[in-house]
């Protein structure tokens, strides 16, 4: 026996690692990935359900799922399940399993585009969740690769239109409960606006990566491998090189090469790296930057003498350049990694080529020839500055990595601590030397240059390449072999430190020549040299700019070290300038030097240094003591550093400083001085408020922190300030200086705070109270400024507002608190009205962000005032969204998740501001354009669509609802409290009642905001429940109607909103909701029914208004909702049932008003998607429940419940139905819910449905059924001029006011429709109606005029129009798979146009792509009708014509009676085989059966029940009978139509007769040869075969004739191609003659084609048969002379033999005058006379039937379907004896219009038509006719007649029945509507001498 025990913690969460299938039961299935709780487990199996399914229980193998640690958490009685494993990667894992479903959906939906993004978006977190699970990452890799999944999943799910997902700075999912309301606010619409960055289309990629890069970046460079043969040692310099500009922009990085190919320092190869540092967005936009590597050998002087040790040895020789373009890389265009690397060729330099020209020439070539030779970097872009990117990637940065600085600052100037740059770049540029008169050949220059000080001396180790190598005391330059011209393009980097006493600083240069041989080098000095001072004579720093340098020649003998040049000019420009104050042109030379004219030197200098200055003025201050006493220098540099770029007063900003307070603390001369003083501080403080220069804040903060060491400046300073302020109303120059004061307010107060604080530590706090007296003078001198109304004062006072805040921080320090609020209060409220409103409101945000607001005892002072200003202007509708900032921010200061912290400062915001707030709730215009141009104005751009005007609207809905969730209950009571009358409170809850209900029926926020929407509903529930208290407590009496609907309407608004309807969302979602917030739907509904039963007697006030709203709410597909809310409306029945009448004693006794309405609401709800099956047998068992315990309104509201059951029924069928394509189940919905509202009498939804229905047909081009729907509406009006009530009016005819102008509008519609579908009968029937009521009450003669004409235009289509006959088809549907309206029932359908059956099967199985087509027409068992499958049985019918009263005794054209044929018809028939085996034509058994529809067709919809059906038998020889009638028919008709359109093609007409006489198939009339044998007579022993094998030979003999007449026709109109043709079937027909003649027994009159017959057809009125049920043409008043002269004749063409089972086979007949003629004796009637006489009384056919009678096919044998007429007992009668045919004169027609060329494959496409799948193979099916009889006025037969047949008496058959009963005839087209008809007389025969009329002429044939 298998254990179960209850599964602990641990493993409560399983994943399926494997599909578990087992269809036993109680088994769980599973597939790859689901999560399934575990509640049980045993040894082998667990027990659990799925997590996204609960309802999925079951038990599945262990073996089968992987257990993962997991927490629980309980959400009431339901355990919560979480995976353990990290928050990023359980996002990750929902994310996916929520786009997996929907990604197939959008594989399903052909949403390719989509389709593939989200695939390559859940690879790619897919990837990343496994890298994450690996565990292998680094924090800061984690952290990088986080923001990365949570931008790509914020981009996916908005793609998919998913919630969006809120998080915080640390991209963590954001938890709403410990997180204040702004802040979840503000968190949405950051989000937002994030993911419309990343998606938006707007923004052009271009600019976007701009805006992405940063500011500051450098640039990373490994240096792998060099390969190339150079033989010696040699010095790799890597730098950065701008080829526009020709210069170098970084410092050099040096590599030292050695001569076996490799580094010097071995460890160091494959891993040289170096950081170029401080590049910004000026270096992005360089045109073309490369990475340049200049090779420079160290060695010999030509390296073919390398070996050679005589050679002169270390000569440094230009030796080659690789060059990389990079600008892509540091432009953001391209991608680089460390990882990568990246091959730069290698160029030599040739013999004379300057390491210059050389560079320009790589960098231009496109292409080097490089063989093989070059260098192996890579390289990778770190954005930030130096130190972020040793904190961001210390894998590639690190402490000693070698730093290659920017030659100068960084855009933006990073402070370091430490970083004192005193660098002085020197580059080496060319020179020119004449070679001395005894040399031949050409210097070979090397430059050597050094630092020296005045005395001399070298510094040592200050001369550096730039990173990557020691310093060095000297540098020496390239030597170029035999070049007095040489150009070195050499920079190097002199660093001298800023100890060293910079005044007699220079450079010295020293030219040499260098041998190649060592020898003759050794004794070579230096020829010349040059020199240049580091700083100027006003101390201020050498230009940045290109020196040309004089070159002095040195003495050899007399050359010393003595510093003896530098009294001589060391530039051109000294030079010059000596020599223009010195005339007397001496020669210019000092000890060994003399100044070489014809010899010159060019160098360029840069210096970069925080201590070395270009700046006089600058300078001029730093040396403050020297000119501390010339107050004018003083003032001139003051004003001149206040006109200075911020570059150099940065560089020396705390030396700067020190000499400014220096100045000021140390002048006592001029006052003036000391204001300038201050206004230099200001403009430096400004400077340093300047973006570029931000980052020195911190430095200017240390300063004042720890080196600003001034105590007692802070009286100056205020001094100074007071003086500013006081005199700001006066227009001065001072307006100018207060404005930049007052924008530097915050650091100027910094001084003054530090000041004071210095100087109390230094003297003990002595002075407070006279600092805090002059300190607040000096904020009141403020305030007072803030009074002046002037416009020169407008600046100031904005600046004032925009920086007061900033210094609130610092004066607390040194300043009470409180004190300093109440300032602050005083400083807002001095603020004009109408004046910088909102820098005022501005300012009230940043005194909230203080430090002071947080103080509860400050913010006692501060906040009631903040809210009164917001109110006021708020009220106003005067900067609301600043207003609204103000809120939010102090309701997000305020937000603490523990209660009752801030119970006092709530209590102040609910009653200052809450109802201002939610009166501007109220008032927000949700389309404000104000809104969206401050919004532009904020984003600089046309702000996004998700953000626009909803985010001040938002924002003010998220301060409303943080203040209603941050009151306790005791400020709820308190605020009710608060209202002074009743009148105010109801106001009050009016107001917040509409505005919840406008905030959930119309949310504020996108509906992917789950977050925020969600946190309001709770707020807004939490309010109601409150509320609700309040209302039944002060408003139940007297009794607030208005207050209690509106409680009501919201409260229920609120349940069915569309966020909390969970059914609709995804499983994660789901489970989200209900674990943070449960189910709000169920806690409201239960306070609706809580509130409900506490109206008491009031109930009736709310009903039936409520009906709809509480039917919306139970509606909800929440069980426990349901049952808890459902018997609300039991409670409504009884109080309506038990309401007093007024005046009167007795009780209502009814609930109609509830009953009426619970139906319409019912209708509109559930068709708009409400309601289920479950919420049907629920309202049905509750409210049954609660009547059936009701004593007196039990009959009633069972009836009433029951009701509700059928209506709902249908509805959900009709709901079902509509969403499917298939329109005819929408159509039979329809008509389902049309007689269900009729049946119970509610017009109004009768009338919406017929619109509908007729809606349907016309999007069908179903015209007649259109039309017919109308009719139905038309009926339910009178000819009156009766108002119209309200529910029989309709949106369609809004202009109709009474019943005949509504009847009259839409008589007209449905003629109309009528004449489209081509029923024009139908609209005859309407013109009568309208002319009728034209003429006789309204005498409205024009409109007569008019429905005439249509009415004649109507008669005429009916006789000229051509229209197809529509076919008519059974259709069974069995089995339970088919909707519950058509499940085993039986339909007979009204085709389209030229629909055959092939066509209506394939429509039928488009309609049920799922159903099995059923092979045979047997009756199906309880096994398919109780399967759940879907069965079709499909075959074709023919409609009974029943005639209609008056067209008896009529002569009736062929084109009027052809309509009454096929329509208006509820009778159908269709015939098989009784026994498929048999072969003998004896015992070919039919069986008939015969069906009745529920209406006539056609009818509001195509198809009708069936709701009778008759089966009978037909013997073989009734079915030979009505085989030869049918071709006799077919033969006539064609005869017919060619006598009547001379046009008409002969081809159909040579297939039909050849099929006659020469059959290819079934052998033709031969089959039935048995028939016509005396021997079958006899052995049946009949007299009813008797009779029939007489009606056989008849109609043989009419064949014949009729053969005769259409070959004549055929030979007629044959062209010469058929004329063999038509010769064969002429021998046929001979041949066929013959035969008839000898082996059946008759005489065959005329064998030629000269016929009688066609001539006297052709003159004679023609009156045709056609298909009759129960109505016979005869007259009931019968001629005896005729009777008599049949019987003499002892002739009659029999009537349709009765069938077995005593049912009549149907004929069609239609009677023409008898012809007088003489008749031999009774007795002696020969068969040829008696066919004469019956040729004189016959009629034509008048039915078309198609050659291809396929598709009247069965599914099982030939179908015989003939029309019949029912005798009074029901029993079927075919056929009429001929002679009690009337007569008739119309013409013959063709039965069905030849159908065009385009149409004969196929039919027109009805609504739902497809290409059939299959077609169904049925066998031939024919339809029955009457006898088609000519006359024959050959008179030769009588010597060879053969003997007269016995005489028969009663020839009428059908009497020969032994249970034959009189004839029903069909009065009515209404259904079941019948009575009984006699049988007609016989016509007597009293003169047996007539005489037949004479034949007229034979008319000429056709040309």
């Amino acid at each position: 026996m298998t254990i179960w025990r209850m599964s602990d913690s641990r493993s409560k969460f399983g994943v399926a690692i494997c599909n578990f299938r087992d269809e036993t039961p109680h088994r769980l299935k599973l597939d790859i990935g689901d999560t399934v709780h575990i509640v049980q487990e045993s040894d082998d199996w667990y027990h659990g359900f799925l997590i996204r399914d609960r309802s999925e229980v079951g038990v599945f193998p262990k073996s089968f799922v992987h257990v993962k640690e997991a927490t629980i958490d309980m959400a009431g009685s339901n355990e919560m399940i979480t995976p353990v494993e990290p928050q990023i990667v359980h996002e990750l894992t929902t994310v996916l399993r929520e786009w997996h479903g929907i990604w197939k959906q959008l594989y399903v939906n052909k949403s390719r585009k989509d389709f593939d993004k989200i695939k390559d978006m859940m690879l790619e977190l897919i990837s990343w969740r496994r890298k994450i699970l690996s565990r292998k990452l680094t924090n800061d890799e984690l952290k990088v690769l986080q923001q990365e999944i949570t931008s790509r999943i914020d981009a996916g799910n908005d793609l998919l239109k998913l919630d969006m997902t809120v998080r915080d700075d640390q991209c963590n999912i954001l938890n709403p409960e410990s997180t204040s309301v702004i802040e979840v606010y503000r968190c949405h619409v950051n989000a937002a606006e994030r993911i419309r960055r990343q998606t938006s289309a707007v923004i052009s990629e271009e600019i976007s990566k701009q805006v992405s890069l940063p500011l500051t970046f450098n640039l990373f460079v490994m240096l792998r491998n060099f390969v190339c043969k150079i033989g010696e040692d040699a010095d790799i310099l890597m730098n950065l090189f701008d080829a526009k500009e020709g210069k170098f922009i970084s410092e050099n990085y040096l590599v030292k090469w050695s001569k076996e190919g490799v580094p010097k320092d071995i460890e160091m190869l494959n891993n040289f790296r170096v950081v170029f540092t401080d590049l910004g967005t000026k270096d992005r936009m360089r045109e073309k930057v490369c990475l340049v590597f200049q090779i420079i050998r160290i060695g010999v002087m030509d390296s073919k003498d390398a070996d050679n040790k005589k050679q002169t040895q270390g000569i440094r020789r230009p030796f080659g350049v690789a060059a990389m373009e990079i600008s892509d890389y540091i432009q953001g265009n391209k991608e680089c990694n460390e990882d990568q690397q990246y091959f730069i060729p290698f160029q030599q330099c040739g013999e004379k080529e300057f390491m210059e020209n050389v560079i320009k020439k790589v960098i231009t070539a496109k292409d080097i020839n490089h063989k093989g030779q070059g260098i192996w970097v890579s390289l990778k872009i770190l954005p930030g500055d130096l130190k972020q990117v040793q904190e961001d990637f210390p894998h590639i940065v690190g402490a000693n990595t070698p730093i290659a600085r920017k030659m100068g600052f960084p855009e933006v100037i990073m402070p370091v601590e430490g970083d004192v740059r005193n660098d002085i770049y020197v580059t080496l540029m060319h020179g020119e030397f004449t070679k001395g008169p005894a040399k031949t050949a050409d210097k070979n220059v090397e430059v050597t240059m050094i630092v020296c000080n005045r005395q001399g001396g070298v510094l040592q180790n200050v001369i550096s390449y730039g990173c990557g190598d020691s310093m060095m005391s000297e540098y020496k330059s390239m030597v170029y072999y035999h070049e007095d011209k040489p150009k070195w393009f050499e920079f190097v980097k002199v660093a001298i430190s800023t100890d060293e006493e910079f005044k007699g600083l220079h450079l010295k240069f020293l030219f040499k020549h260098r041998s190649s041989s060592e020898a003759k080098d050794k004794s070579e000095k230096p020829f010349a040299m040059s020199f240049v001072n580091l700083m100027n004579e006003n101390g201020t720093t050498l230009e940045d700019l290109s020196h040309e340098l004089l070159v002095y020649k040195i003495e050899s003998k007399k050359h010393d070290d003595s510093p003896a040049y530098l009294d001589l000019p060391s530039t051109r420009l000294d030079l010059d300038h000596r020599q223009a104050n010195d005339k007397s042109r001496q020669s210019i030379q000092a000890g060994c030097y003399t100044l070489s004219s014809r010899d010159s030197f060019h160098i360029t200098s840069f210096v970069c240094s925080t201590k070395l200055t270009h700046n006089v003025d600058l300078l001029g201050l730093l040396k403050w003591h020297e000119v501390l006493n010339d107050t004018e220098s003083l003032k001139r540099h003051l004003w001149h550093v206040m006109k200075e770029e911020g570059e150099e007063i940065v560089k020396f900003l705390q030396d700067l400083l020190d000499s400014l307070f220096n100045i000021l603390m140390q002048n006592t001369n001029s006052e003036s001085c000391d204001n300038l003083v201050f206004d230099a501080l200001v403009y430096i403080i400004a400077l340093i408020s300047d973006r570029k220069y931000s980052q020195f804040r911190p430095v200017l903060d240390a300063y004042i922190e720890s080196t600003f060491s001034f105590a007692m400046a802070y009286n100056k300073l205020m001094v100074i300030l007071k003086d500013y302020v006081d005199n700001a109303n006066e227009k001065t120059i001072r307006n100018d200086s207060l404005l930049r004061a007052m924008k530097s307010l915050e650091y100027i107060f910094k001084f003054i705070i530090r000041s004071r604080v210095l100087f109390a530590m230094i003297n003990e706090g002595r002075g407070k109270q006279q600092f805090e007296i002059t300190l607040k003078n000096l904020l009141q001198s403020i305030n007072t400024m803030m009074l002046y109304v002037t416009d020169h004062t407008l600046l100031i006072q904005g600046a004032a507002l925009k920086y007061m805040s900033a210094t609130i921080t610092d004066i607390m320090t040194v300043f009470d608190p409180v004190e300093l609020s109440h300032i602050l209060v005083q400083f807002i409220n001095n603020v004009p009205k109408d004046r910088l409103t909102r820098q005022k409101m501005k300012c009230i945000d940043d005194i909230i962000h203080t430090e002071l607001f947080k103080l509860p005892e400050c913010r006692l002072v501060l906040l009631a005032p903040i809210l009164e200003h917001t109110q006021l202007l708020m009220e106003n509708k005067e900067e609301m969204e600043d207003c609204v900032t103000v809120l939010s921010d102090i309701m997000h200061i305020l937000w603490t998740p523990s209660p009752g912290t801030h119970e006092a400062d709530i209590s102040v915001i609910e009653k200052v501001i809450l109802r201002t707030v939610i009166q501007s709730v109220i008032g927000m215009d949700r389309s404000s354009k104000q809104a969206n141009r401050r919004l532009q104005q904020f984003f600089g751009h046309q702000p996004p669509q998700n953000i626009c005007y909803k985010n001040i609207n938002g924002n003010c809905v998220a301060v409303m609802m943080s203040i209603l969730r941050q009151m306790s209950e005791n400020h709820y009571q308190g605020y009710i409290m608060s209202f002074p009358t009743t009148f105010d409170l109801l106001d009050f809850l009016m107001e917040i009642l509409m505005v919840f209900r406008d905030l959930v029926s119309r949310n504020v926020y996108p509906s992917n905001w789950l977050e925020m929407i969600m946190l309001q509903n709770s707020i807004i529930l939490r309010a109601l429940r409150f509320f609700a208290n309040t209302i039944h407590d002060k408003f139940s009496s007297p009794f607030e109607q208005q207050l209690w609907n509106n409680f009501f309407h919201c409260t229920i608004s609120f349940l069915i909103q569309d966020p909390l309807q969970l059914e609709n969302c995804l499983p994660s979602k789901r489970h989200k909701i209900i674990s943070r917030y449960k189910d709000m739907r169920r806690e409201t509904g239960f306070e609706i029914r809580a509130m409900w039963f506490k109206l008491g007697q009031n109930k009736m006030q709310f009903i039936p208004e409520m009906v709809g709203p509480i039917l919306e709410m139970t509606l909800i597909p929440e069980s426990e909702l349901r049952k808890a809310t459902i018997p609300i409306f039991f409670d409504m029945m009884q109080c309506e049932f038990t309401q007093p009448i007024p005046r009167s004693k007795s009780l209502q006794g009814n609930f109609n008003q509830v009953e009426n309405e619970m139906i319409t609401q019912l209708d509109a709800l559930v068709e708009g998607g409400r309601g289920d099956e479950q919420y049907m047998e629920l309202v049905y068992d509750i409210l049954k429940q609660l009547c059936s315990g009701h004593s007196t309104m039990r009959d009633k509201g069972l009836e009433f419940v029951e009701t509700i059951r059928k209506l709902l029924q249908r509805l959900l069928e009709y709901r079902l139905i509509i969403q499917d394509e298939i329109k005819e189940h929408r159509m039979s919905c329809i008509v389902n819910l049309l007689a269900f509202y009729h049946a119970i009498n509610r017009k109004e939804m009768y009338i919406r449905y017929l619109h509908k229905l007729c809606d349907l047909h016309l999007d069908c081009d179903n015209f007649t059924e259109a039309a017919y729907t109308l009719m139905l509406y038309a009926k339910l009006l009178q000819w009156s001029g009766e108002s119209l009530p309200p529910m029989l009016q309709n949106d369609k005819y809004q202009d109709s006011l009474t019943h005949r102008e509504l009847k009259e509008k839409l008589y007209y519609d449905i003629i109309n429709y009528f004449e489209q579908g081509k029923m024009w009968e139908k609209g005859i029937e309407l013109c009568k109606e309208l002319a009728r009521m034209y003429e006789e009450e309204l005498i409205d003669y024009p409109n007569l005029s008019l429905i005439l004409k249509k009415q004649a235009d109507l008669y005429d289509s009916v006789m000229k129009e051509m229209r197809p006959e529509p076919e008519y088809f059974r259709v069974g549907y069995y089995g339970l798979g088919f909707p519950s309206f058509l499940q085993n029932k039986m339909f007979i359908y009204r085709g389209k146009e030229y629909e055959r059956l092939a066509d209506f099967n394939a429509r039928m199985q488009n309609l049920f792509p799922n159903a099995d087509l059923m092979k045979t027409l047997d009756p199906p068992g309880e096994d398919i009708r109780e399967s759940p499958k879907q069965f079709l049985q499909i075959n074709a019918v023919s409609p009974v014509m029943e005639l209609k009263p008056r067209f008896v005794d009529k002569h009736i054209s062929e084109q009027i009676l052809k309509y009454y044929r096929v329509n208006e018809v509820e009778k159908f028939t269709y015939s098989r085989r009784s026994e498929e085996s048999s072969s003998d034509v004896t015992k070919m058994w039919l069986e008939r059966t015969n069906l009745i529809t529920e209406y006539p067709l056609p009818g509001i919809v195509g198809w009708y029940p069936v709701t009778s059906i008759e089966t009978v038998a037909v013997s073989p020889l009734e079915s030979a009978i009505e085989t030869i009638e049918s071709t006799n028919k077919k033969l006539s008709s064609a005869i017919e139509q060619h006598r009547h359109d001379s046009e008409q093609r002969v081809d159909p007409l040579g297939m039909l007769l050849n099929g006659v006489v020469d059959p290819a198939v079934n052998g033709g009339i031969s089959k039935y040869k048995v028939f016509y044998n005396e021997e079958y007579v006899l052995q049946s022993g009949g007299e009813k075969d008797r009779v029939l094998v007489e009606k056989l030979r008849e109609l043989t003999v009419q064949q014949i004739v009729l053969l005769r007449d259409a070959l004549y026709i055929h030979r007629r109109k044959a062209p010469e191609s058929l004329k063999p043709f038509h010769t064969h079937m002429e021998q046929r027909f001979a041949e066929m003659c013959s035969i008839i003649e000898r082996e059946y027994g008759i005489k065959v009159a005329d064998r030629g084609f000269h016929s009688a017959t066609l001539r006297r057809n052709q003159s004679l009125p023609i009156c045709n048969n056609n298909r009759l049920s129960g109505a016979s043409l005869g007259s009931p008043v019968a001629d005896k002379k005729r009777m008599l002269k049949q019987k003499r004749a002892n002739y009659a063409i029999p009537s349709t033999p009765i069938t077995k089972g005593g049912t009549t086979q149907r004929s069609q007949s239609v009677w023409v005058k008898a012809d007088k003629v003489s008749s031999p004796s009774p007795g002696k009637t020969s068969l040829q006379s008696r066919v004469g006489n019956m040729i004189k009384r016959a009629s034509q056919v008048a039915d078309q039937l198609t050659t291809d009678l396929s598709h009247r096919n069965s599914l099982e044998s030939p179908i015989e379907l003939n029309e019949q007429r029912r005798t009074s007992k029901g029993k079927p009668q075919f056929y009429t004896p001929l002679s009690e045919q009337p007569e008739a004169e119309s013409d013959l027609t063709t039965r069905r219009p030849p159908r065009p060329e385009t149409e004969r494959r196929g039919s027109r496409p009805p609504s739902n038509q497809f290409r059939p799948d299959q077609l169904l193979s049925t066998s031939s099916l024919s339809l029955s006719s009457a006898n088609t009889l000519t006359d024959t006025s050959d008179t030769d037969m009588s010597s060879d007649d053969p003997p007269p047949l016995p005489d028969k008496q009663g020839a009428d058959y059908s009497n020969s029945s032994v249970d034959s009963t009189p004839v029903m005839r069909r009065t009515s087209v209404t259904p079941g509507s019948h009575k009984n008809k006699p049988v007609p007389p016989l016509p007597l025969d009293t003169d047996d001498d007539d005489i037949p009329p004479p034949v007229p002429e034979k008319p000429s044939l056709p040309h």
